[in-house]
């Protein structure tokens, strides 16, 4: 895993000095800003671990140069833009549930993003071009995705929900005087980031059902049994998922995307290999499941017995 081990200090530094910037919020917003931040530190156990959002920049710099400082300050500027939109997707999902210090320490921390781009790029820069159309992405991502099929009907939908991650594309290409490989690139981290939404359905997919979110998993079971007028029941999923092994077909959508990459493997190789690492993830769980289910129809005592051994150790 050397797309990350061989970034665990800058990875310190970076969110050190997130801290830093954090720090001097308003008494009222400092320490919740802090703990926010703590939930996602890619290098403390059981923490959500956002690894694109943070490791972008440096993926990049390995191939494309640009200087220690700036890379570091794009990726502050990330760190800060994933808190942001993950306040803004927590208040959108459980509006109920939201404290009333969540939405202006969201716009706190979003004054951070801009401040960090700002000091590398002016108004004049076609960064902020960039900037708008992410922001679009995003927009429309977040607002259709529960009336559009995005994972049957347009499965580049699905990787826009975290489409601001592409703005270290664009802050390193144009401070390296690259900008004609972001196209290129932007097409590539899209498709990481439709791997990257797959699993976390897969993860996810109890959670969103019971909350009437949209999920590619739950689309996937439901167009399989043709269910038009609603969704899948609990049951009805998990008979797709350990039954009729629809876990496997869904792990095939990561694989094409994969293949889809191969052109970026030599350019972008530390990229290619995070997307390997989703893909690994994905279809690990879907060939488990398959053995098990394999393993019962060999004879079902036989695996209830091993499940029992296992658990008495």
């Amino acid at each position: 895993m050397k797309w990350l081990t061989n970034f665990e200090e800058n990875l310190e530094l970076v969110f050190s000095r997130a801290e830093s910037i954090l720090a001097t919020f308003p008494d009222l917003f400092r320490n919740p800003a802090l703990l926010y931040l703590d939930k996602f530190h890619p290098l403390k156990e059981n923490r959500s671990k956002n690894y694109i959002c943070y490791l972008l920049p440096f993926w990049l710099n390995e191939e494309i140069p640009i200087s220690l400082t700036e890379v570091q300050r794009i990726t502050t500027a990330n760190i800060m833009g994933m808190l942001y939109y993950h306040l803004i997707d927590e208040a959108m999902d459980n509006p109920a549930q939201v404290s009333k210090q969540q939405l202006p320490l969201a716009q706190l921390i979003h004054s951070e993003l801009i401040r960090s781009y700002s000091g590398l790029f002016p108004a004049s820069s076609p960064f902020w071009t960039y900037y708008d159309k992410y922001i679009n992405e995003w927009a429309h991502a977040v607002t259709y995705e529960n009336e559009q099929d995005f994972f049957h009907e347009n499965p580049v939908r699905i990787g826009h929900k975290a489409a601001p991650v592409k703005l270290s594309i664009v802050a390193v290409m144009l401070l390296s005087g690259r900008e004609s490989l972001i196209s290129q690139l932007e097409d590539a981290v899209d498709l990481v980031l439709v791997t990257l939404q797959l699993l976390d359905d897969w993860q996810d997919w109890e959670k969103d059902l019971s909350e009437g979110s949209y999920n590619c998993l739950v689309s996937l079971v439901q167009a399989e049994l043709n269910l038009q007028e609603r969704r899948p029941t609990v049951e009805e999923m998990k008979q797709g998922i350990y039954v009729k092994g629809y876990l496997l077909r869904y792990s095939k959508k990561a694989d094409a995307n994969h293949h889809a990459l191969f052109n970026i493997s030599s350019s972008f190789p530390l990229l290619y290999e995070f997307h390997a690492y989703l893909c690994n993830q994905l279809e690990e769980g879907a060939q488990q499941i398959e053995k098990d289910r394999n393993t019962l129809q060999r004879g079902g005592l036989e695996y209830l017995l091993s499940q029992q051994m296992t658990k008495g150790r």
